[in-house]
């Protein structure tokens, strides 16, 4: 089983850094666990790929900056605060790898239904052969 809490090496593969600031990368790793674990507590098997995610995130850029610029020219796509969250799709992604999401069904009818209806709810009868009509023939 792949434990679902990424190490401090891993984020580093991850990203493709010779060095990483090992006290950086853990703390961003444990805050990245514990948005993950705010979802879904525990961490099933394989949410090591949401974990990383968000801490690369976090790590790759603390202050969520949101300009870029080339020589002269800047643009600023507007002003988000910086910090760790979770996406849609990784809050969608952590409750898929624990089981849930998906289609299924709810049966909402009581276990009752259907008892104590009158003989022409109850399906099954056949055309009158008696000579009483209030009550029909019911099949077997």
């Amino acid at each position: 089983m792949v434990d679902p809490i990424p190490t401090v090496l891993d984020l580093a593969t991850f990203l493709g850094l010779a060095n990483i600031d090992e006290g950086r990368a853990d703390l961003v790793i444990t805050a990245a666990v514990n948005l993950c674990q705010s979802v879904v507590n525990p961490l099933p098997a394989g949410a090591s790929a949401v974990v990383l995610d968000v801490a690369t995130r976090a790590y790759m850029n603390p202050t969520n900056a949101t300009q870029e610029t080339t020589g002269p020219f800047g643009v600023n796509y507007g002003t988000v605060s910086g910090g760790l969250w979770l996406t849609q799709q990784n809050k969608l992604t952590l409750r898929r790898l624990n089981g849930g999401g998906g289609a299924f069904t709810i049966d909402t009818t009581p276990a009752g239904a259907g008892t104590g209806l009158p003989w022409w709810e109850q399906g099954g009868w056949l055309p009158q052969t008696a000579t009483d009509f209030d009550t029909p023939t019911l099949s077997p």
